[in-house]
C-alpha cells in the first residue's frame, strides 16, 4: 500500500487528514482570469479563473503521476468592495502564481484539476515543510499503531506528539486526537495528563497547543461531567492559562473551555475554594485575565475574586 492509501476517509472526523478524500499538493504555474461580468440571473459578478499549475504530490487518494494540470475556476461576487455571502469555494480565495498549495478535496475523481471544483474542494493551504511532516507522521501513526487497541499505542500518540511538538502544528494534533478519542472516557486521567504535557512543554507550536486543548475540552463537554472530573480538568487548565506561554490562546479559553468549565449549564459554578484554593494564585489569575476584557473573563474574575 502506497503512502496516499494509508490513510482512510472518514467523513465528519475532527481531523482534516481523515475527513478529506484526497489531499495533493501543487504549484500554481499562472493564472489568468477572465473579466467580471454581472449574472442577470443572480445579480452577482462572475468570472473564470484558468489557472495552469504542477500536480508535486498526492498524499492520500488515487496515485498520480506528477504532471500539468489546467482548471478553470468558477467565482462570484458582489462587487469589488463587498462580500456579504458564501458564493462557492474558489471565490473565497486568492492563490498566487509562484506559490505552491495543498488541497484537500472530497471527490471521487481520480483528476486533479476535477477534484479542484467548487463542489468538491473543503480546504486549501499553503504548502510548508512543516504540514509535509505532519502528513508523514500521521502516515508513519496510521500504519504502526492503528487500531489503538492498547495503553501502549496511545502512549505512542502522545510521544509522537511532545517529540514533534516544535515542528507540528494542529494538522498533526487533531489527528491524533481523532484517533484518541474512542479511548478517553476510559483513560480520562493519564490523556488528560500526557495531553497537558504537550500542551505545557517548552517549544510546543501555538497551533499544536490550541488544537489539544480543544480535544480535552470537546471531550469532556460530550461527557456529563462529575463535579470532580470538572474540578480536575479546570485545574490543569487554570494552571497553564496562568503561564505566559498560554497568552495567545488565552481569549479563546477564557470565552470557551474556562467559562463552561466552571459555570456549567443545569448545574451551579463550580466552588472557588475547590478548585484554586490558593488565594495568591487566584490573584495572580485574576490580574492575568483583567489583560482580556469580555462580559465572560469580568465573570471568571468576579468568580476568582467571590464576587459573583
Amino acid at each position: 500500500m502506497s503512502d496516499a492509501q494509508v490513510l482512510p476517509f472518514q467523513a465528519g472526523s475532527r481531523s482534516e487528514l481523515l475527513s478529506a478524500r484526497n489531499i495533493f499538493s501543487i504549484a500554481i504555474v499562472s493564472l489568468s482570469p477572465s473579466s467580471w461580468n454581472r449574472d442577470p440571473d443572480t445579480g452577482l459578478e462572475m468570472r473564470v479563473l484558468h489557472v495552469e499549475a504542477r500536480l508535486l504530490a498526492v498524499y492520500k487518494g488515487p496515485t498520480q503521476t506528477a504532471g500539468a494540470i489546467r482548471a478553470d475556476l468558477l467565482q462570484r461576487r458582489e462587487n469589488a468592495l463587498t462580500v456579504s455571502d458564501y458564493h462557492g469555494f474558489w471565490s473565497h480565495q486568492e492563490i498566487e502564481t509562484g506559490k505552491q498549495y495543498v488541497l484537500f478535496s472530497n471527490g471521487t475523481s481520480n483528476d486533479p484539476a476535477t477534484l479542484m471544483a467548487d463542489s468538491d474542494m473543503a480546504e486549501i493551504r499553503l504548502a510548508s515543510p512543516a504540514l509535509g511532516i505532519e502528513i508523514a507522521l500521521a502516515v508513519d501513526v496510521e500504519r504502526r499503531l492503528v487500531p489503538v487497541d492498547s495503553k501502549e499505542k496511545i502512549v505512542e500518540i502522545i510521544k509522537t506528539l511532545f517529540n514533534n511538538r516544535e515542528r507540528v502544528t494542529g494538522v498533526l494534533g487533531r489527528y491524533a486526537a481523532a484517533r484518541l478519542a474512542s479511548h478517553y472516557a476510559a483513560f480520562e486521567d493519564a490523556m488528560q495528563a500526557g495531553i497537558m504535557r504537550v500542551v505545557t512543554a517548552e517549544g510546543t507550536t501555538d497551533d499544536l497547543r490550541l488544537a489539544l486543548v480543544e480535544f480535552l475540552y470537546d471531550e469532556s463537554a460530550e461527557q456529563d461531567l462529575s463535579e470532580q472530573q470538572a474540578i480536575k480538568l479546570l485545574r490543569r487548565l487554570l494552571s497553564w492559562a496562568g503561564q505566559p506561554e498560554a497568552a495567545p490562546m488565552l481569549d479563546r479559553m477564557l470565552q470557551v473551555h474556562l467559562y463552561n468549565l466552571i459555570f456549567r449549564v443545569d448545574h451551579p459554578p463550580l466552588a472557588r475554594d475547590k478548585v484554586a484554593p490558593d488565594a495568591a494564585e487566584r490573584s495572580s489569575l485574576a490580574k492575568i485575565f483583567a489583560a482580556h476584557p469580555s462580559q465572560r473573563s469580568t465573570e471568571i474574575i468576579a468568580w476568582l475574586n467571590g464576587t459573583h
